[in-house]
C-alpha cells in the first residue's frame, strides 16, 4: 500500500505516516458521518471498560451546530484537524485499515472491527458541524483534514481526551473524577482511587439513597444538584486513610457503612431529604400545600453530614456495636431544622464548600454536646 498520492480521488484518504502508530488523512462530510464514532457518557461504548459501559465525552451542546454549520459552509472557512483514535494495536489490522480506508470501504471496516473502531479524540463539535452543513447543502464537500492515532487502550484514549482538552477548555471535574474512577485509574489501589470507588457505589448501587440523583457528569441540571464531585469530596472527608484503615482493620465493607450511614441520614432527617413540602391556611382557612427548600441536598449539607460522618464512625469504631453506636449518634440529627431561611439559625452558613465548616460546627455542637445554634 502507498500511504501517500498526489491526486487522491476515494471520500477519504491517507496523506502519509508520521510514524508507525500515526497518519494524516482527509476525510469528507459523507464518510464522517459513516464512519466517526463519538465515545459519550450518557451513551453505551461498546469498548468501555466501565460497568455500564459509558462514554467518557460529555454530550454534545446542541446550540453550538447551526452556529459550526454555518461558519464551515463559507467558501473562506478552515478547519483544524479531526483526531481520532483507531481502536487498533496488531500491525496486520493496522495495514488492513489504511487500504480499506484508502479504497472507501467505510462497511468492510465497521463490520469487521465495529461500530466504535474509528473514535474522535477531539473535534466533535467541528464534526458535527460539518456533517450538518453537508446535510444542508449536499454541494459542500471539502476535505477536512484528520489525524489517526493507533495503538491506544481505551484508558489511553480516555485519558489522551483528557489531557487535550483539560488545557484549552476546562472539562467538568465531575466528569474527569467519574473517568478516574471506571476507566483511566481502574486499576489504582491508591487512596484517593478508594474514595472515588465509594462515592461510585452511593451514586449507583441500587440500595444507596443516592441512587439516581448524583450528577455524574457535571453538566447543569437542577434536579441532581449534587456533582460526583461534590459526591467524592465530601466522601473524601468522611473517609481519611486513618479511618478507611481502621474500617479494614475491623473486616467491616466500607461501601456497606457508606450506604448506611446516609440511609440513616436520609431515614431521620425525611422531611428534608424527600423534599416534603410545608402545610399552610390561606386567607380562606383551607389548608395548601407551600414548597420548602431544604439545604441536606445542596453541597453545603452534603459536605457537612460526610464530615460529621467522619466523626460518627470514629467513635462507632470505639464501640462494641458498630452498627447501634452508629445508628445512635446519626439518628440525632433528626432535630435538625433543615429549611433554608435568613431566620432559621440552623442552616445560617454560606451555600457550596465555603459554608461546610459552620454547618459542620452546628451539627457537631448538637450530636456531641446537644447544644443547638442558640445554645451559649
Amino acid at each position: 500500500m502507498s500511504a501517500f498520492t498526489k491526486t487522491p480521488a476515494a471520500p477519504q484518504h491517507v496523506l502519509g505516516m508520521l510514524s508507525p502508530l500515526e497518519a494524516m488523512a482527509y476525510i469528507t462530510p459523507p464518510a464522517m458521518k459513516d464512519l466517526l464514532f463519538i465515545s459519550r457518557f450518557e451513551d453505551e461504548d461498546p469498548d468501555s471498560p466501565a460497568p455500564d459501559k459509558h462514554g467518557y465525552q460529555r454530550q454534545p451542546m446542541e446550540a453550538r451546530i447551526p452556529g459550526i454549520a454555518s461558519y464551515y459552509a463559507r467558501p473562506d472557512a478552515r478547519t483544524t484537524p479531526i483526531i481520532v483514535s483507531v481502536r487498533l494495536v496488531k500491525p496486520g489490522d493496522i495495514e488492513d485499515f489504511l487500504d480499506m480506508f484508502n479504497a472507501g470501504d467505510i462497511g468492510g471496516i465497521l463490520k469487521r472491527w465495529g461500530k466504535a473502531v474509528v473514535s474522535i479524540v477531539d473535534g466533535q463539535h467541528r464534526t458535527l458541524g460539518i456533517v450538518r452543513a453537508w446535510e444542508k447543502n449536499p454541494e459542500f464537500v471539502p476535505r477536512v483534514p484528520m489525524l489517526l492515532n493507533f495503538g491506544l487502550t481505551f484508558a489511553d484514549e480516555a485519558e489522551f481526551f483528557d489531557v487535550i482538552n483539560s488545557t484549552q477548555r476546562k472539562l467538568p471535574k465531575a466528569l474527569i473524577e467519574i473517568t478516574k474512577a471506571d476507566i483511566t485509574d481502574v486499576a489504582d489501589m491508591s487512596h484517593a482511587q478508594r474514595v472515588r470507588r465509594i462515592a461510585t457505589s452511593l451514586a449507583r448501587h441500587e440500595d444507596s439513597v443516592w441512587h439516581g440523583d448524583i450528577n455524574l457528569t457535571g453538566a447543569r441540571d437542577p434536579n441532581r444538584p449534587v456533582t460526583f464531585e461534590g459526591l467524592r469530596r465530601s466522601t473524601a472527608s468522611m473517609f481519611p486513610k486513618e479511618i478507611l484503615d481502621r474500617l479494614d482493620a475491623r473486616g467491616l465493607d466500607v461501601d456497606e457503612v457508606a450506604r448506611s450511614y446516609w440511609a440513616t441520614v436520609a431515614e431521620v432527617c425525611s422531611l428534608a431529604w424527600d423534599d416534603t413540602p410545608g402545610i399552610e391556611i390561606d386567607a380562606d382557612g383551607n389548608e395548601v400545600e407551600v414548597k420548602r427548600h431544604y439545604r441536606i441536598k445542596e453541597l453545603v449539607g452534603v459536605a457537612a453530614v460526610a464530615r460529621l460522618g467522619k466523626d460518627i464512625i470514629a467513635s462507632a469504631l470505639e464501640h462494641e456495636n458498630f452498627d447501634k453506636k452508629m445508628t445512635m449518634l446519626t439518628s440525632r440529627l433528626g432535630d435538625v431544622d433543615w429549611e433554608k431561611g435568613k431566620t432559621n439559625p440552623w442552616m445560617a452558613s454560606q451555600a457550596g464548600f465555603a459554608g461546610q465548616a459552620d454547618l459542620y460546627a452546628v451539627l457537631y455542637r448538637w450530636v456531641y454536646l446537644g447544644k443547638d445554634p442558640e445554645d451559649d
